[in-house]
């Protein structure tokens, strides 16, 4: 049989190729439990082959449901993004939303996407990084203008709303704490270069050292990519340094975690031997040990912050709002991984 484009696709052709009635691939495709096994795998071939999609938008609409919004992110894994998932969680509890997660990558291509916006209706749509500077993505949205939040973007696109912190000022708040401590040899572990916040936390670093008069080691500058082996790589070069770093300062709390780990299997105390700082206050910050001082960054408010602005760009409440940035506020979280300087 020869298969349809998948944009033109419908459950009857699904039921045409599984040889079932539409009425059976409708209760298979929600959910129901008493159907036959047989009956669903032809069903699920069915899909695959023809590479249908159903309407959600539709499903929403004869459920009385009025909002599907789209999640893209690239990477599914972490506390960061199981926090943005959880705020808007709490949002589509309160707001009536529906949320549709979608993976992208930085090889998708522009028809690959559009292919995927023109299967949905989508209310709006919530990109996280580094998607939310991915200019296939971004293009891709804006040409069927579906409205559009970004999360912790590094350049503005179009009118779409951005929500972040100043990651500038949050990194020179903590190097100032450990400056305050006393500490002058401090390491940095940087995040992905791909990300803007990564490339404003270093900068945040680098400002505070250079404002207080202290040099800046190039070797005590090593690359992450906000993952914990990254963290372990870095860990372990900085601690087997010639001149060991008194501080080091990751920009996430996973590469933080990291560095616990190499520090206690070269037998260094934490915080008397070496003092260790992250940055997002994820839920691991306070289980490790000894629990981090980090800066919390307010992710599941951030998701939920932008569900309300798509909400009210949907409802169009006070007419449209301005696509000015929202900027929330970070906090300093001061536990047990740092103390003053001990020579």
């Amino acid at each position: 049989m020869a298969t349809k484009k998948k944009s033109n696709v419908t459950i009857a052709d699904v039921a045409r190729f599984a040889g079932v009635s539409v009425t059976t691939v409708s209760r298979i495709l929600n959910g129901e439990k008493y159907v036959r096994e047989d009956k669903k795998k032809a069903v699920t071939a069915a899909v695959e082959k023809l590479g249908y999609r159903p309407s959600l938008y539709a499903r929403s609409l004869a459920g009385h449901r009025s909002y599907v919004i789209g999640l893209l992110l690239d990477d599914p894994q972490g506390d960061y993004l199981s926090g943005i998932q959880r705020g808007l969680l709490r949002a589509s509890k309160i707001g009536g939303l529906h949320v549709l997660v979608e993976l992208f990558d930085n090889d998708t291509t522009f028809e690959q996407v559009d292919s995927f916006l023109s299967s949905l209706s989508l209310s709006g749509a919530i990109l996280t990084p580094p998607i939310c500077d991915n200019q296939v993505v971004l293009a891709a949205l804006a040409k069927r203008k579906i409205p559009t939040v970004r999360i912790a973007p590094g350049r503005p696109f179009g009118e779409m709303t951005d929500i972040k912190i100043d990651n500038f000022k949050a990194a020179y708040r903590m190097t100032e704490h450990l400056i305050e401590l006393g500490h002058k040899d401090i390491a940095f572990i940087t995040g992905d270069a791909q990300h803007a916040d990564a490339r404003e936390r270093v900068q945040g670093f680098k400002s505070a050292m250079n404002d207080h008069g202290l040099r800046i080691n190039p070797e005590y500058i090593c690359e992450g990519t906000y993952v914990f082996s990254s963290g372990v790589a870095a860990a372990k070069r900085l601690l087997n340094h010639e001149k060991r770093p008194s501080a080091i300062f990751a920009s996430n709390d996973e590469m933080a975690a990291a560095v616990l780990m190499v520090a206690h299997e070269a037998d260094l105390n934490v915080p008397q031997d070496l003092s260790v700082a992250g940055f997002d206050d994820l839920a691991l910050a306070s289980f490790v040990t000894p629990p981090l001082t980090t800066i919390r960054q307010p992710i599941e408010e951030m998701a939920t912050a932008a569900a309300a602005r798509l909400l009210d760009i949907h409802l169009n409440r006070n007419g449209a709002p301005e696509p000015a940035p929202i900027i929330l506020d970070f906090s300093f979280v001061k536990r047990e991984s740092t103390t003053k300087f001990r020579p």
